[in-house]
């Protein structure tokens, strides 16, 4: 079914941004809503109908009248009122306004809104009441500490003893900035300074240090308060660190969509101007070929008056390798032809074909001829057996495509040499009923420790060589969103087998 610009661009944010775990919205140039996620309606209790009323500023508005005209982009900004919710509740969040590009070339305007509730009464009760600040901070994941002037600690919860590796009854009394990392000390001590008064309240934000180099990143966000006399003196600072990984991932899913977005656009525009040359050649060439079957007789018998020489050349020769030099650019021109529309194909979003029934042996064939180069710069043993009379498959055939990528890479990159070899085949697995695409290398393997971990995002066996731990999380993602599971089994030293196991589709399937 053709679809209309407006519902592909729907789709096109659907895919990059209905999934997200925060609150998102969209507009167009001309302030007109685009798209909101179904946090935001789930967070806010808006409707499509509200929406269609209202015009970004407008929505902006609702959060804070005060900033509507003045919002600084690319900034959080807090809320001073909460979202007064139909249970009662309230939910305290905060916004960021910023832009995002979009497939048409085009740019959105984008409204975050952060769901920071938890956080705020926390740090309420923190303030107000001093018993509640008892019974809740024992409670809570983050860290809670007190220290004074002279950094000497006064109270720590349970979990920031935890963290910093001290019991309870040891901790009171350390010196709070000996206890943080040697990295860390100097901007906590800026921080603490620029405590005054008239902003009493200091953040600082940082990636902490993991004794397993290869354990995936965590991040850290201290907010530290100070408390005055009425003199004017500071009295003390509490501290509250708390652990903001899922919200730095978060936000690299987002920057991940931008770029995403961004890199379909750059190779529709880098394909059309390889396609357009290459056309050029594609048409040009045969014809070359059919002038030379026909004029090469009259050039056999020019040369033969000449000594059998055509350009100082044997004509033997001349007339055996030009077919071949012609016919070689003939095919070389068409392979171009192929590798753009494979690199078109791949890099176009899931929106514009969506659920098809598909043949495994379509999906890895276009995977590996775009990895060809790589696979060639890797490996010298490269082989794809395709198992004949399989059952189609109901899915989407880019992102079943970035699965086999995925893996391929992967297979490369363990490689330790060219000798090394790689394999692909497709199956149907009887037991299940499933259709199986297997990749198997002779790479390194992978460690038993890091094996049950290799598809948790940014965990990267490979951070040293430029790994992002992102591959195998998103192929397990895709292997599910299709009903399917990625199994992974590997010997260190013998190699890597993974496994896309994928549920035939069937007849029903095929009328849906």
């Amino acid at each position: 079914m053709h679809r209309t610009p407006q519902a592909s661009q729907t789709a096109d944010l659907e895919s990059l941004y209905g999934g997200l775990p925060m609150a998102t919205v969209l507009a167009g140039p001309d302030g007109r809503i685009l798209f909101a996620n179904p946090e935001f309606f789930a967070l806010t209790e808006c409707t499509s109908a509200d929406l269609e009323i209202m015009g970004f500023d407008d929505l902006v508005g609702v959060f804070s009248p005060s900033i509507r005209d003045d919002v600084t982009e690319g900034v959080w900004l807090d809320m001073d009122k909460p979202i007064a919710r139909s249970d009662g509740r309230l939910a305290w969040v905060r916004i960021r306004v910023d832009h995002a590009p979009l497939r048409d070339g085009g740019e959105a305007r984008r409204l975050l809104v952060d769901d920071v509730t938890r956080y705020k009464v926390a740090m309420e009760g923190l303030l107000n009441r001093k018993n509640l600040y008892q019974s809740i901070v024992e409670t809570r994941p983050d860290l809670i500490c007190c220290f004074l002037p002279d950094w000497s600690l006064t109270y720590a919860n349970s979990a920031s003893a935890r963290f910093f590796g001290k019991h309870r009854e040891d901790i009171v009394g350390e010196d709070f900035l000996m206890l943080v990392e040697p990295d860390l000390r100097d901007r906590l001590s800026q921080a603490v300074t620029s405590i005054t008064q008239d902003n009493p309240i200091a953040e600082l934000e940082y990636k902490a240090a993991q004794p397993d180099p290869d354990a995936p990143p965590l991040w850290m966000r201290w907010i530290i308060q100070g408390f005055f006399y009425k003199t004017g003196h500071i009295k003390d600072y509490q501290a509250a660190g708390m652990d903001v990984t899922g919200q730095k991932v978060t936000e690299s899913q987002f920057m991940h969509a931008d770029r995403l977005v961004s890199l379909g656009t750059l190779v529709s525009e880098v394909a059309h101007e390889i396609s357009n040359p290459n056309n050029f050649i594609m048409l040009n060439a045969p014809l070359v070929l059919d002038l030379w079957r026909a004029v090469s007789p009259g050039l056999e018998k020019l040369a033969a008056e000449g000594g059998g020489l055509l350009g100082g050349i044997p004509f033997s020769e001349v007339s055996r390798d030009v077919p071949q030099l012609l016919t070689g650019i003939v095919e070389g021109s068409e392979r171009i032809r192929d590798f753009v529309r494979e690199l078109k194909n791949f890099a176009r979003q899931d929106f514009e074909s969506g659920f098809e029934m598909l043949p495994v042996n379509d999906v890895v064939q276009s995977a590996v001829l775009l990895m060809s180069k790589t696979i060639g710069m890797h490996t010298s043993r490269f082989s794809v057996r395709y198992g004949a009379g399989l059952p189609l498959v109901r899915g989407r055939r880019q992102r079943l495509e970035q699965i086999v990528v995925n893996l391929v890479q992967n297979a490369c990159h363990a490689l330790p040499g060219a000798s090394h070899g790689i394999e692909i085949e497709t199956l149907h697995h009887e037991p299940t009923g499933s259709v199986r695409i297997v990749v198997r290398d002779e790479g390194v393997g992978i460690r038993p420790d890091d094996l049950p971990r290799v598809t948790e995002p940014f965990y990267s066996t490979k951070r040293d060589q430029g790994g992002t731990g992102l591959g195998l999380s998103i192929s397990l993602a895709i292997a599910r969103e299709h009903g399917g599971r990625l199994l992974i089994d590997s010997v260190p030293g013998q190699g890597t087998t993974a496994v896309v196991d994928l549920p035939a589709a069937s007849a029903d399937m095929a009328l849906t």
